[in-house]
Parts: C-alpha cells; structure tokens; sequence
C-alpha cells in the first residue's frame, strides 16, 4: 500500500516536473517570437516573461525577482546617474573644436570623430552617442565645406562597435549579471570587469582604422542641406565650476571602479559615491533620477534572469543543450560549435536588433557549453561579438 502511494507521489511529481518544464520552453519561444518580430520592447518581453513564470507557479517569488537584489543592478544604475552627469558638460563639443581645425585632411576629421565617439561609448549606448553627435557632425562638416555623407556611416559603423566596449559607464556591471544567467544555469560565471573589453578591443581596433583611414575614402559624396539637417546642441546649464567638478567626479569614480575591480573590493561603492555627488553638487537634479538611471537595461537584465533559472530548475536546460548537439551533429569541436554561434548571431543581427539576438542566443550558448563540459566564457563572448557585428547587410531594418 505505501509503495503504491510512493509511486504515485512519484508520478505526480514526474508529470508536474514535465508541464512545468514545457510551459517554460512555451514562454521561452514566445519570449523568441516576440523579440523577433521587432514590435515589441525587450524590457516588456523580459518582464511579461518573468510575470508569466511567477503567475505560473514554476518560479517563487524570490526566484523571479531575485535579480534586482543583485549588486550589479545598483551598480548599472549609479554609473548611468554619473554618466548622465558627464553628458550634461560641453566637454565633447569643446573637444571636437580642439582636435578638428578649420580645413583639416578627411582622415584628420574622421579621427576626431574617432575620438569623441569612443569617449561617448564608454558611458552611452551606439545610438545615443550618434544622437549627441550627428548635430557635432553636421557643423564640422560645415566649417570644413565637406558633405556629411563622408563621415556618418564611419561614424555609425565605429559606435556600433565601441560601444559597450570600454566598460566605464551602466555597462560596468554588465558582467555581474553574466555571471548570474551561467550560475543559474548550473555553470562557473568566469567574467571579470575587463573580460570583455579583451575580447573585443582586437575587433574594435581594426573596424577604427578601417573607418578612419580607407572607409570615408570611397563614402559617396552627396550634396546635403545644412539648415534642414542641423539640430541645436544641447544646451548646457552647468556652471564653469560645475563643470570641473563633474569632470572631477567622473574621473574619480572610474578610477574606484578600476581599483576595487583589480583589488577584489566592492565595486559598487564608488559608482555610489559617485551618483550621489553629482545630486549633492546640484549637477543632477533629484527629478531626473527616474530617467537616466537605465532602468530600461536594468528591466531587461532583471527580467530575462528567471527564464535562466525556470530552464535549469525545471530541466529544460538539459534538452535544449540535447537538441543543440543534435543540430549540430553532436560534434565535441569546440573551435567549430564557437564559428557557429558567431556565424548565426552575425546573420540575425542584420535582420533583428542586437539586444534581441543577444538575450535569445545567451542563454542557448550557456546551456550548450555546460551540457558539453566547456567554459560558458567563449560562447558567450561569441554571441556577444556577433550580435554585435557592424552592419554588413542592407536589409528592410537595417535600411536608413
């Protein structure tokens, strides 16, 4: 009789084991249809996503939102409060005049656009840094009597890239949560602060040179209006001394950055220190807070987490990683499985936004790695560099 009722219990659980894990693979490939469709925001699918697992029972309440007690969170988020600081100082447009003299060489004006893009890429994302700089763009173009098209799609192509790159601004963080998605999923998170910015300061490198030296060279030259195109720069409300002391700020936190990283110390004091300098120097007011604190990559970081713990938990992650290795034709190359994962993430990229391939294929390259044995740090890096490759391809959402 007892038997019976244990092997009842049993079979309960087993089946109860089975729902729960394909209602998982079921949110997951909605999570995939959704961002591949391009009509939804990355933050709603992550969060609709994480909602539905808690509301399903698969995840408890700790478990679903466990990451927005992660130190990383508070780390992102204070390092967009001191870079909004920085954004607010005429230090770029005070740069660009210095480096881009009146008639300068092509080449001389593309390395200055160089330089002021891979200062705006430490703190912003690829298309905030081209925002800030098209107005940048549009009159040293002007000053220099030469067209715009010479230089924006160097300029895009080298932000696309770079940005990110250099972790310094609300992607300092970025690796702690890494680390989280492959613990979760039963791996050994190796990223460090600097992981990767090795990774992709070869490629980075080598698209600037490309840009700066041979690709604004065959760029067609097409006359363009200046008045219809040009956008007043922002407005800067900081005084001079504000100035030097946002710079000051900035400079500083990074540095605490840097040494608490190298030195095994809390990283998240210094971006702290930080953020509530630039509010108690009058520099960020309190009201802007809500809005430049990323609280679009915090949602997306947060809410992509529990599908992370809702595969490992349920066992999902063993079957996916099965029918990777299936598809793959059960090689054990790992240089080969590598090539893959970059090759399929450089494609879509071309047809999907980079967050969207990012957050789909991580979680696939963390399972794969761990179902084979290997380190997560090479398949994710890869997805990361691919979903993240220049655009190479002119197609319907990538078109201008």
């Amino acid at each position: 009789m007892y038997c019976a009722i244990y092997i009842s219990i049993i079979k309960e659980g087993v089946y109860l084991m089975a729902w729960q894990m394909y209602f998982t693979f079921f949110t997951f490939f909605l999570v995939i249809i959704l961002l591949s469709s391009g009509k939804f925001r990355i933050a709603t699918v992550a969060m609709m996503a994480a909602i539905i697992l808690e509301a399903s029972g698969i995840l408890t309440f700790k478990e679903t939102w466990s990451g927005l007690t992660n130190s990383s969170v508070v780390l992102m988020a204070s390092m967009f409060l001191v870079a909004h600081g920085l954004s607010k100082t005429s230090l770029i447009s005070k740069l660009s005049r210095s480096m881009i003299k009146p008639g300068s060489s092509d080449t001389k004006i593309m390395f200055g656009f160089f330089i002021m893009i891979f200062l705006l890429t430490c703190f912003t994302n690829g298309t905030t840094t081209l925002t800030i700089l098209i107005p940048l763009i549009i009159t040293v173009c002007k000053e220099n009597d030469r067209p715009v098209s010479k230089f924006m799609q160097s300029c895009a192509i080298i932000a696309q890239v770079w940005a990110g790159l250099i972790p310094l601004g609300g992607n300092a963080g970025g690796y702690n949560m890494i680390n989280q998605v492959i613990t979760e999923l039963g791996g050994t998170g190796e990223f460090t602060f600097f992981t990767q910015m090795i990774a992709k300061l070869p490629i980075g490198i080598a698209v600037a040179a490309g840009a700066v030296f041979v690709n604004h060279r065959f760029a067609p030259t097409i006359d363009a209006d200046y008045t219809a195109q040009s956008r007043e720069e922002k407005k800067v409300n900081l005084t001079e001394k504000q100035e030097k002391i946002t710079i000051i700020i900035f400079v500083l936190t990074i540095l605490g950055l840097v040494f608490m990283s190298l030195t095994g110390g809390d990283n998240v004091v210094p971006p702290l220190i930080g953020a509530l300098a630039m509010v108690l120097f009058g520099i960020i007011g309190p009201k802007e807070i809500p809005n430049h604190m990323g609280l679009t990559v915090i949602m997306i970081q947060v809410g992509m987490l529990p599908l992370a713990t809702a595969l490992a938990k349920t066992g999902g992650d063993k079957v996916i990683g099965n029918i990777v290795n299936t598809l793959l034709g059960g090689s054990d190359n790992k240089y080969f499985v590598l090539f893959v994962f970059f090759a399929v993430t450089s494609v879509l990229t071309q047809f999907m936004s980079n967050s969207a391939v990012n957050n789909i294929f991580r979680p696939i390259a963390v399972i794969t790695a761990i179902t084979n044995g290997w380190s997560a740090t090479a398949l994710v890096l890869a997805v990361l560099i691919g979903s993240n490759r220049p655009v190479n391809i002119c197609t319907t959402r990538k078109m201008p």
